[in-house]
């Protein structure tokens, strides 16, 4: 039987952002799932979304295994997400929270020493974080009887070598 494992690529990734997270402020939820409607007004959701090898980065390492990609990046999402009755306050922290969530990205010392360390075994293979970045992060509103909802999706990718 396959057993849960949060020290394996991508949830080591997800695991460790939701961690730093729940520093930013004591009234946030932090899940590390998707977002869902009926979360708390001030919630936090970060997920993996996609894997993709690099095909350029095989290698013959002499292996069975080195048919796969050196090289590949975990795409991760962070979902900062606001509910307020009044549109102009709820705008307001929702760009501050979305900041917030940019900022622990680029600049919290202990996340990116922990993310650069980032290493998991299964099998024959090991697997190291090599460097990351920030893709984008959108923004959306919208007003559902009376409450005004804002979500931001922040994206980045954390590339690995496997060995």
């Amino acid at each position: 039987m396959v057993s849960a494992d949060d020290s394996i690529f991508p949830n080591n990734i997800v695991s460790l952002v939701a961690a730093r997270a729940t520093l930013l402020d004591s009234e946030l939820e932090v899940f590390k799932r998707p977002l869902r409607a009926s979360d708390p007004n001030q919630s936090v959701g970060v997920t993996a979304a996609v894997w993709t090898p690099n095909p350029e980065s095989q290698e013959m390492l002499g292996q069975v295994y080195a048919v796969q990609p050196t090289l590949s990046k975990y795409g991760i999402t962070v979902q900062g997400f606001i509910r307020d009755m009044d549109e102009e306050r709820g705008l307001n922290v929702h760009t501050v929270l979305s900041r917030m969530l940019r900022g622990m990205l680029y600049t919290d010392d202990p996340l990116r020493v922990a993310l650069s360390q980032l290493s998991s075994t299964l099998g024959p293979t090991t697997e190291r974080s090599q460097r990351w970045e920030i893709s984008q992060q959108r923004f959306f509103a919208n007003e559902i009887r009376g409450e005004w909802l804002y979500l931001s999706i922040l994206e980045f990718w954390l590339e690995t070598e496997t060995r």
